[in-house]
Order: C-alpha cells, then structure tokens, then sequence
C-alpha cells in the first residue's frame, strides 16, 4: 500500500474545519512530512513554499524553521561544507536523521495501514452479510 504524503498533509489541513484550529496548534509536523514529501518527489521547496503549502504567515514558518535548524533536523541541500545559508529563501531539505526518522515513521504507519488491511476485509465482508440479511427480510 502506497501512503500519499501529501494526501496525509492536506488531511491534516483539512481538520481544522472540523474542529478548533487551537486543537493542532503546532505545524512542526506538517513542515517535516512537507518537507520528506517534496524531497521523496524530488521537488525543491523554500520558507515560501511552506508557508504557502501550509496557509502559514512567512513569520510563523520561520519560527518552526528555526526550531528545526537549531535541532539539527533540516538543512540546505548544497551545504557540503561549514557555509551559512538563508533559511528564509534557500530551498531546504531534512538532514539524514531526519529523513531517516520520517521514513521510520512511514514505514510503521504502512505497517498499521497493512495490518488494518486485513482487519477491514474481514469487517466488510461481515458488513456484506449483514445487508444480504437485511435484503432477505426485506424481501
């Protein structure tokens, strides 16, 4: 089973229509699978990008930006050396850790999605049964 990370972005999005955006305050998350899901497509992304594929103010993505630079989870993708680079306008990019942290995370969520496959056909085959029952009285 293949998981769209953006699908899972845009629902996570999407949720603030369903409840108080207070409930999801922080974007940290958001920023990490946009960022796994632009490099996973080869897609370069900047603050702007984030903050237009987040609805965020350019301020508020800087703020998450910083944090994350400062725990060692995103960086430049042409930083080969101990050079500085512009968070603000530079594409940017997970550090090794962080992509591998992701990819763990999407691995265990594959493997909730697969193992649930199997909880799901079982139940829709009951729910099968169930409305040919319904059927035959209805008859």
């Amino acid at each position: 089973m293949k998981i769209d990370i953006d699908q899972i972005v845009s629902i996570r999005k999407n949720r603030s229509k369903l409840f108080n955006e207070q409930y999801f305050a922080s974007k940290f998350w958001d920023i990490i699978l946009l960022l796994y899901s632009h490099e996973t497509n080869g897609l370069p992304v900047d603050a702007n990008g984030i903050s237009r594929n987040l609805d965020l103010n350019h301020r508020q993505v800087m703020r998450y930006l910083k944090v994350l630079l400062a725990d060692d989870i995103i960086c430049a993708h042409d930083q080969t050396v101990e050079q500085s680079f512009n968070i603000a306008c530079d594409n940017l990019y997970l550090t090794k850790s962080g992509f591998e942290n992701v990819e763990t995370i999407m691995q265990q969520t594959r493997d909730i999605f697969a193992s649930n496959h199997e909880a799901e056909k079982h139940f829709a085959s009951l729910q099968e049964q169930k409305n040919d029952r319904y059927s035959a009285v209805s008859d």
